[in-house]
């Protein structure tokens, strides 16, 4: 089995239904493109819709139905994943040095998920680049996931890592003066 997960702690779980959660892997997910013409033009611009393999970043707590029947998020959060397979001609991805580096938490922009070997589920290790974060409405996304049928999604503490990479990328801080090294003279 790839990764290092215990049986304890597996990666995935597979889920089905209108319940969506932080870490649904969403195969064949809508996701919109807008033209740069509804700057200008909104009443003509196009928009395309193209299907990505998708991950759900919005917190659980604010996707859950209320006793009311509503949820807090209006919208869902989520961000395109690429299995390894699929980068095996990527002028940098292709390299396993570049991956190792990612997985190391090197590369702000970017997180790697273990291989998915749950039956009739089974995914290569994948890449979530942030650069790409998108939304949509959030019963669009329920309906969507209700439909795909059986999908996997990633356990905890798998789950908590992913919102630790993203919340890491938002929270850094660029200074104008840093502090001097330290062991150095002038």
């Amino acid at each position: 089995m790839p990764g290092n997960a215990s049986p304890e702690y597996p990666w995935y779980t597979v889920v089905a239904g209108t319940e969506i959660e932080q870490g649904d892997i969403l195969l064949g997910c809508p996701r919109l493109i807008i033209q740069a013409e509804a700057i200008t033009d909104p009443g003509r611009a196009k928009v395309e819709v193209e299907a990505v393999d998708a991950i759900i970043l919005t917190q659980s707590c604010d996707l859950a139905i209320r006793a009311d029947g509503r949820c807090e998020a209006d919208d869902v959060m989520l961000c395109p994943v690429t299995q390894k397979k699929d980068l095996a001609t990527h002028k940098v991805f292709q390299h396993g040095e570049r991956w190792d580096e990612v997985r190391k938490g090197r590369q702000a922009y970017f997180h790697v998920l273990n291989a998915c070997q749950l039956p009739n589920l089974l995914l290569d290790f994948m890449l979530i680049d942030f650069h790409h974060v998108y939304a949509l409405n959030t019963e669009i996304v329920r309906q969507f996931a209700t439909n795909q049928g059986p999908r996997p999604r990633l356990a905890p503490p798998y789950r908590e890592h992913l919102s630790q990479a993203f919340a890491r990328l938002f929270m850094r801080v660029g200074l104008p003066t840093d502090i001097p090294a330290f062991g150095r003279k002038k």
